[in-house]
């Protein structure tokens, strides 16, 4: 069914050679095969559902739940299946062949009457015995006993939290998913338990889980995101305990503010977001954080710490935020004003007074930013924050002195669409703006040749120009710059647009050269793009009736150069079959 001389040229040998172990060692299972394509399950460290085709268009095509399949065109557990598949006898492969939609469900109704037609001592034996492979399932059938009899303490349940989350150095993909796997098998008994108990104690122990949670991340690398269910459960039973909670308003609030103020746990609830606390713990809350403050205040802060000042300007956050939706203003300017200390932070006071159109205010702001300003990215951010004030105060000729000299400091492409947006703005219009503009994106060429004795630092000039050049539609010199100088994909390809009509291979030439640079990426994304602007490149020359000889060239090109690249070759030979 299966060419597996294909598939061994498209699997990497490796990969291959572990598919035929695989088949030896019968980890096949549950073969299913319905016209054209089979189903299977494979087991390796997990069992993973594999998937084999072959389309109408004559391709094999594979698909697999492991985390190979994500990148690999055919995986080991691939490879095996097909292995599968081609040793079977025909009278096997017609047993295999399941046309009939309702052969599994027929095996299904057959299983459970053989099940029941079992003593019951028999049938006790054979699920003791598949309980017994599995700790975890052990322990959750002996939890759902213990709970079916009676309502289990909450002692009971705190050791059980501790037994699903036991501490462990675990730093591989397959074995953190394992392990959060059973946890989320045992969790799912552990948590109607706890809803059995009265809220206080329900609180206390999902506040324990998600401790202990914390705990063991310690020695697990979760960057897969395994714990996300366990972790999104406990966060949601917490803010909806919260407000059933026995205790006074006083309490609550004190709660709320003690894991606001400092982060105890990397997992943990948004405080005060994720909690629907009530108006009357709300205002208790944000005297607790008003108290903080002046507390801090007196006892003097270091601004210079980083961490001192995080943690009174998160404080004064939330009475920013009451603030805002009071539309207090001044208020607003106060607790802004609590925590000033650098630039960065007048300018955010000097942009609160312009929005309000407290001009005068916002410019006396601006001239402190100016003066907290030490280092050249700070000094940047005022003259900007400036030249937008002077258009406020309708000084034109200010604002575009102050933006123009930004410009000749530092030329780029961006900056000189900032300039002509300012001109329209300004009503100032130079004639020589764009000769200008064009010797100072020149100049930067110098300072790229000086950057190697460390004069200057290295500046992109080639990609800055171009940029220029195709926005000022000046082709002939677009042209001559791509020719000789390294500059980027995404203009390559802008400039090969422009130029197909009237110059095509050298539109193709700039295509394939920028198709390179992103299959070389070697990534599915990279894939998926450049097959993309293929499909696009396709359709723009059907539509003008233009022929396709050159671009399907380039493609057969791509194809041997990159033939390594399984899961690229897999779409070129999806989408463009005639070029193989």
């Amino acid at each position: 069914m299966f060419d597996l001389n294909d598939i061994q040229q498209r699997a990497a040998s490796k990969t291959f050679d572990l598919g035929c172990e695989l088949f030896a060692s019968n980890h096949v299972s549950k073969l299913l095969i319905i016209d054209n394509q089979a189903m299977a399950t494979v087991a390796g460290q997990f069992k993973y559902k594999v998937t084999l085709e072959n389309n109408a268009a004559g391709q094999f095509l594979a698909s697999c739940t492991c985390p190979a399949g994500d990148y690999q065109e055919i995986c080991k557990h691939g490879v095996a299946v097909a292995l599968k598949v081609n040793s079977l006898s025909a009278a096997e492969f017609a047993d295999a062949n399941a046309n009939d939609e309702t052969a599994q469900d027929n095996e299904r109704s057959e299983l459970i009457a053989w099940f029941m037609d079992k003593p019951t001592t028999e049938l006790t034996d054979i699920i003791m015995a598949f309980l017994d492979e599995s700790e975890h399932e052990y322990d959750k059938w002996v939890l759902i006993m213990a709970n079916d009899k009676q309502a289990m303490g909450a002692g009971e349940l705190s050791k059980l939290i501790t037994k699903a989350l036991p501490k462990k150095q675990i730093w591989g993909w397959s074995e953190v998913r394992g392990y959060f796997a059973e946890a989320d098998s045992l969790f799912e008994m552990i948590f109607p338990a706890i809803e059995k108990l009265p809220v206080d104690q329900q609180w206390q122990l999902n506040l324990k889980a998600l401790v202990r949670l914390n705990t063991v991340l310690e020695g697990i690398d979760d960057s897969g995101g395994f714990r996300f269910e366990i972790e999104g459960s406990i966060n949601q039973k917490l803010s909806e305990l919260f407000n059933q909670l026995s205790w006074p308003d006083e309490q609550k609030a004190q709660w709320i503010f003690e894991h606001f103020e400092d982060y105890k746990y990397d997992v943990f609830p948004s405080v005060p977001h994720d909690f629907d606390i009530t108006p009357s713990v709300n205002t208790l809350f944000l005297s607790q954080c008003t108290a903080a403050i002046e507390k801090r205040l007196q006892a003097g802060v270091d601004f210079d710490d980083w961490r001192q000042k995080n943690a009174l300007t998160r404080l004064t956050s939330v009475l920013i935020k009451q603030a805002q939706e009071q539309d207090d203003w001044q208020e607003q300017l106060h607790l802004i004003k609590l925590t000033a200390h650098d630039s960065d932070d007048y300018l955010k006071i000097a942009a609160l007074c312009k929005a309000r159109n407290d001009l005068l205010d916002a410019e006396y702001y601006l001239k402190q930013a100016y003066q907290r300003a030490n280092k050249s990215h700070e000094v940047l951010a005022c003259k900007r924050d400036e030249i937008a004030l002077r258009l406020e105060l309708s000084e034109f000729k200010a604002a575009w002195a102050i933006a123009w000299q930004l410009f000749v400091d530092s030329p780029s492409f961006n900056g000189f669409k900032n300039l002509q947006t300012l001109q329209l703005k300004t009503g100032i219009i130079d004639a020589e703006f764009t000769q200008k503009v064009e010797q100072l994106l020149l100049s930067l060429s110098d300072k790229a040749a000086k950057s190697n004795q460390g004069a200057y630092r290295f500046t992109n000039y080639p990609s800055e120009l171009l940029d220029f050049y195709i926005d000022q539609n000046d082709i002939a010199k677009a042209r001559s710059l791509a020719a000789k100088h390294e500059v980027k994909s995404s203009q390559l390809i802008t400039l090969a647009g422009l130029i197909m009509a009237q110059y095509p291979q050298e539109s193709i030439d700039l295509y394939h050269k920028s198709l390179g640079n992103i299959i070389g990426q070697t990534n599915n994304d990279a894939y998926r793009e450049a097959t993309n602007l293929l499909i696009k490149i396709e359709k723009n020359l059907k539509d003008t009736n233009a022929d396709c000889t050159l671009l399907y060239d380039m493609i057969g090109t791509l194809a041997k150069s990159f033939k390594q690249k399984r899961n690229m070759m897999k779409l070129l030979r999806e989408y463009f079959p005639e070029c193989f």
